[in-house]
């Protein structure tokens, strides 16, 4: 635990937040960061999923308590699903901000969704990578053992 950040300050009773679910290695709670369209319209259950161990990056993580993430960030995306019954559901994974790992499931739902705003903003920077760019990522990433 780190005595500085606030989701182990949660985690430990220090900090109060929404809790959504527990088990012994996670602890999701909602979001207070909730995102609203520009006609007001309400994207709901935005929330965050996070290993009860501090680490910074998700890839810090041993193997079992990454699959214990992913396996609480399931169970907690198909309660927002029962909940609220958006068009899917986005998931992002942090550890930038709040210097703690955690997952972040962003209920979307229509056209006008302001997640898909945000990727269609950043896309509009980026073109298509050529073939063998993609080869040579491909050959750098397979050949780290």
């Amino acid at each position: 635990m780190s005595k500085e950040c606030i989701f182990c300050k949660i985690i430990e009773g220090e900090a109060s937040a929404r809790k959504l679910y527990e088990d012994e290695t996670t602890l999701s709670i909602l979001d207070i960061g909730q995102l609203i369209s520009d006609a007001g319209r309400f994207i709901s259950g935005r929330s965050l999923v996070i290993p009860k161990r501090h680490v910074t990056w998700f890839y810090d993580l041993e193997d079992e308590e990454a699959g214990q993430l992913f396996i609480a960030t399931n169970r907690v995306a198909r309660k927002i699903k029962k909940a609220f019954n958006p068009d899917f559901i986005t998931v992002f994974i942090r550890g930038q901000r709040i210097s703690h790992a955690h997952v972040i499931l962003q209920p979307s739902s229509g056209e006008d969704d302001p997640t898909d705003k945000v990727f269609k903003g950043l896309m509009s920077y980026f073109k298509l990578a050529p073939e063998e760019l993609l080869d040579d990522m491909a050959r750098k990433i397979q050949g780290v053992k």
